[in-house]
């Protein structure tokens, strides 16, 4: 048993200290599967390493079966007991190969060779890693990395595991198969689960749910009973499961929906069950975008390949012959499977990296020719990282975002306009701010801070690697608003994304990307309608579309092409008899 006893813990920076938990009391036992969600900055990511020893309260004390986490005589055992997943995969992959990896902790909580063996064979078995044997942690795909860091911590038998936004990072698709594996190993194991996550559908999978809020828990209980209460979850900056907003949007037009549907798929069932109209209804589909390919693309890709690591045993093909052309103005999408080459793609767009062969054009410009001023083409085009840990590196906040414009030989009182006005727009208050230091920043807060300073920059284009991973739902509304702000500037914007309701909502124009090769380019509509697109490409569409077209499956006339709730709850009504 876990138990949690009247916790508090503060980060300190110079003579400055955060609270992070005030006061946080909680039992876990193994038989737990608890969901835990909260805006950024709530202290989740500090209850859950307070959970296995990580880091110590500064008041109060967490028992695991009857062992201090502040006594370091204990610590062996506690890790050994307490498992914790990452958010990222690679902040805790340490070894050469997946074997190695795998036999690391098993080597420190000391257990004899003939144990390792037979562990590591498991493992590799259990978690679909035995091709991987061999391979450097570093050439696996995001999903596979996160296999293997759930495999290294298991394979140690704890009796509680402790997931800190595992999937936060990974495609949809991945994502599930992820959840689908925790939720597994509970089972098969005994193992307590302690899920904390962004993500409400993964929350609503839990038996219980707590929501997290300025360091204390706001309430325990139920996931039905947490993401039914609309205006508490608002006033937290939270959403519930679209299960559960579409469910209670059906229930205002006088269908009858029960008050305790919380899954998606238990939704399709229940409206699958009702009787279609006799003729179907009209559908005003949505407008499409007009892609103005008038003017000279602003992006341009000529058959553009690379190859990590040319030339040797770990060469690794990223580009396969791309070719595309981005307009001005446009909000374009790169979404597909981790380790599809987006990332590569944005890289090349400001000469981070450099083709094999083929030619990048940015505004006319050919990024190949010797005599170009790389500097002007950087200040053009700003790109934020998927880790935006890798940008931050000042002691303060404010010199983080000022670094590039005071690199672009902005005015120093310029350049304090800048500061204040970035900040504020990715609200980031900089009277609170500005003089903290990056590091203590929570996620979320470091990824806006990150993207404050390329905005500081004013570039004409804006690239942005995952900019919403581990953003709580206010944030990702936040930024999204700073984007159309962005875009409606006439600046272009280019967003790899794995939230494909993100994607259906801002962009224009979706290109799908899948062994380094463009396989569609298309607008969000005609994308995430097409069965045959979806099917073909292994596509995962955004869960309002998903759910409309398993409805539309089960001979209810409606379209899947609706991306607010609202919108799609008229048009089940419409599809529907009034006998349902």
């Amino acid at each position: 048993m876990i138990v949690v006893e009247d916790v508090h813990y503060q980060y300190t920076t110079g003579d400055k200290t955060s609270p992070a938990l005030n006061g946080i009391s909680l039992t876990i036992t193994e038989a737990d599967c608890l969901g835990i969600i909260g805006p950024n900055g709530s202290g989740k990511s500090t209850l859950a390493r307070c959970l296995n020893g990580l880091i110590h309260p500064t008041d109060g004390r967490v028992m695991i079966n009857g062992l201090d986490t502040s006594d370091p005589t204990h610590s062996w055992e506690i890790y050994r007991q307490v498992g914790m997943i990452f958010q990222n995969p690679d902040n805790q992959l340490i070894s050469t190969t997946v074997e190695r990896e795998l036999a690391f902790g098993l080597e420190n909580i000391g257990l004899p060779t003939r144990e390792i063996h037979e562990r590591v064979e498991w493992a590799l078995d259990r978690f679909h890693l035995i091709e991987y044997r061999l391979y450097p942690p570093h050439r696996l795909s995001g999903g596979e990395k996160q296999r293997l860091a759930i495999a290294a911590v298991v394979a140690m038998h704890p009796r509680y595991l402790v997931c800190d936004e595992p999937t936060a990072l990974l495609d949809p698709t991945t994502r599930s198969e992820i959840m689908s594996l925790i939720l597994s190993l509970r089972h098969e194991y005994q193992m307590g689960i302690v899920y904390i996550t962004q993500y409400p559908e993964e929350a609503v999978m839990m038996d219980h749910t707590i929501l997290m809020a300025e360091g204390r828990i706001v309430v325990d209980a139920e996931p039905a009973i947490v993401f039914g209460d609309a205006e508490r979850l608002a006033r937290y900056g939270l959403d519930a499961p679209l299960a559960i907003r579409l469910a209670k949007a059906l229930r205002t037009r006088q269908l009858d929906v029960p008050d305790d549907i919380v899954l998606t798929e238990t939704l399709i069932d229940h409206i699958s069950q009702w009787t279609p109209v006799d003729k179907a209804p009209d559908i005003r589909e949505p407008t499409m975008p007009v892609i103005n390919d008038t003017k000279e693309p602003v992006v341009e890709f000529q058959d553009i390949t690379y190859t990590y690591s040319p030339d040797t045993i770990l060469a690794a093909p990223a580009l396969r012959g791309v070719s595309v052309r981005i307009y001005p103005g446009e909000c374009v999408a790169l979404i597909g499977p981790n380790g599809s080459g987006k990332s590569t793609f944005i890289q090349h767009i400001n000469r981070l990296l450099t083709p094999a062969s083929g030619t990048v054009h940015i505004n006319g410009m050919d990024l190949s020719d010797p005599a170009i001023d790389l500097r002007h083409i950087r200040q053009q085009v700003g790109l934020i990282f998927q880790f935006p840990e890798a940008q931050l590196f000042e002691d303060r906040v404010f010199d983080d975002v000022a670094f590039g414009p005071r690199n672009m030989g902005v005015p120093e009182d310029v350049i304090s306009e800048r500061v204040h006005q970035a900040l504020v727009q990715v609200h980031l208050d900089p009277e609170r701010f500005a003089d903290r230091h990056p590091f203590s920043l929570s996620g979320g807060e470091k990824r806006r801070a990150a993207i404050a300073g390329i905005l500081a920059m004013e570039p004409d284009i804006l690239a942005l690697d995952e900019p919403t991973a581990g953003l709580d739902p206010e944030g990702i509304r936040q930024i999204e608003t700073i984007f159309r702000t962005y875009r409606d500037t006439g600046a272009t914007l280019l967003l790899i994304s794995h939230d494909m309701d993100l994607v259906a909502r801002l962009a224009d124009r979706v290109i799908v990307m899948k062994d380094g090769q463009i396989i569609a380019d298309d607008v969000p509509h005609r994308l995430f309608t097409d069965d045959i697109h979806i099917e073909n490409w292994s596509l995962e569409r955004p869960i309002l579309c998903h759910l409309l077209a398993a409805v539309r499956s089960s001979g209810i006339p409606v379209s899947a092409g609706f991306f607010d709730v609202e919108e799609a709850a008229d048009m089940i009504r419409r599809s529907v008899t009034d006998g349902v």
